[in-house]
């Protein structure tokens, strides 16, 4: 049913962002004819010209943007990236609109709060974590990372004192106002991403991605897959831990990325974003291996529109990036070029780069697949 008829004239959503992050959601609402959009962001915007209307402003500058919200009356508002997210909260809150919760500030975004908030509730396990204090003895070795950063920009393991304060100094540089957080480093284990819908009451696990990690120093994500290995026994426990954390958390509308980490069969908490899963998990692993349209799903919970829906995956989908930690699928990469399986590839270059962030990753290159199987070496 056509949405729009339902009350003769368009929805209109503003769109937080419009650089990279807001193609999907810009994309997505250029399909549904019973939305237009409203997007915010710098006047070199990538994706501004996938929007009704564009508006040059500082994203930061939250009272001109709910000051014009309130004058073109929007129906809804949406994050496209985590340099939005708390914005996006606090203007939704304050016009009255769907939303992440702002009451007790915003609990998705910065790291230590986070954790706060989840120890407070008990509903997972986590390391032990604090923020760091100069002349402070920590039982090593331990993670230090920013505080509010993202794409694992800032992330150092510490194994001793003399290596403390080039971490700190490290991870600082990637905080909004230098603040640093050192937790417990858990050894071994499996990193997995949930990514999550989250509206109308609705909390609908779209999808589990096994995550490939450099390991230490700075854990870089070089891979993701879709759907994870995973037993049932913890997916049975995830699936029951996840809807607790982001209610924790406040997050009750839009997209979630979940970050955990199995050892042993117990789950830990690692963090979340409230916004789809970079290094493409979201606007391409994800719509690749499920039947969920997952951006129309997006505008329509911050818009009170979005009803339950099953979710099946129909394909396994990944992520390989052209790094020097992958140096030894070579094989896989040249395969690639060739294969129907590729469905995207970015690299340039026969070199593997060596890379310190996911942003790194992204610059490095990478090949995306989409198979009825797991892509590895043996397919090449």
């Amino acid at each position: 049913m056509d949405k729009k008829n339902k009350r003769n004239k368009p929805y209109l959503l503003a769109v937080i962002g419009a650089g990279e992050g807001g193609r999907p959601i810009l994309h997505k609402a250029q399909e549904l004819c019973y939305i237009r959009t409203i997007a915010f962001g710098q006047e070199g915007s990538l994706a501004k010209d996938l929007a009704d209307d564009f508006v040059i402003c500082d994203i930061n500058d939250v009272d001109h943007i709910v000051a014009l919200c309130k004058e073109r009356e929007v129906d809804g508002v949406i994050g496209t990236s985590e340099s939005t997210t708390e914005q996006t909260a606090i203007i939704a809150h304050r016009l009255g609109l769907l939303g992440n919760s702002v009451s007790d500030g915003f609990g998705a975004r910065n790291k230590y709060e986070m954790r706060k908030r989840i120890a407070a509730a008990g509903c997972v396990l986590q390391p032990h974590f604090e923020l760091y204090k100069p002349g402070k003895e920590y039982a090593y070795p331990v993670v230090v990372k920013a505080v509010d950063s993202c794409g694992k920009r800032g992330v150092s393991i510490v194994r001793n004192r003399g290596e403390l304060l080039d971490a700190v100094t490290y991870a600082a540089e990637f905080s909004t106002g230098g603040t640093v957080l050192v937790e417990e480093y858990l050894a071994g284990g499996k990193e997995y991403s949930i990514e999550c819908l989250i509206g109308s009451g609705c909390c609908e696990i779209v999808q589990y991605t096994e995550k490939e990690s450099s390991g230490p120093p700075h854990f870089v994500e070089i891979a993701h897959h879709q759907p994870a290995d995973i037993s049932d026994e913890n997916k049975k426990k995830i699936d029951e831990i996840v809807p607790r954390i982001l209610s924790t958390l406040g997050i009750r509308c839009g997209l979630a990325h979940l970050e955990l980490k199995v050892i042993d069969n117990e789950v830990y908490f690692i963090e979340v974003g409230a916004r789809g899963g970079g290094d493409h998990i979201a606007d391409t692993l994800t719509v690749g291996s499920t039947d969920f349209d997952l951006f129309k799903a997006a505008i329509e919970s911050c818009l009170g529109l979005y009803k339950h829906q099953e979710i099946h995956t129909v394909a396994h989908t990944g992520i390989y990036f052209h790094c020097s930690q992958n140096r030894y699928l070579a094989p896989l990469f040249e395969a690639a070029k060739t294969a129907e399986w590729c469905i995207s590839n970015t690299i340039t270059s026969e070199l593997f780069e060596e890379v310190e962030s996911n942003v790194g990753t992204a610059r490095s290159g990478y090949i995306i697949y989409r198979s009825d199987h797991k892509i590895t070496n043996k397919d090449a």
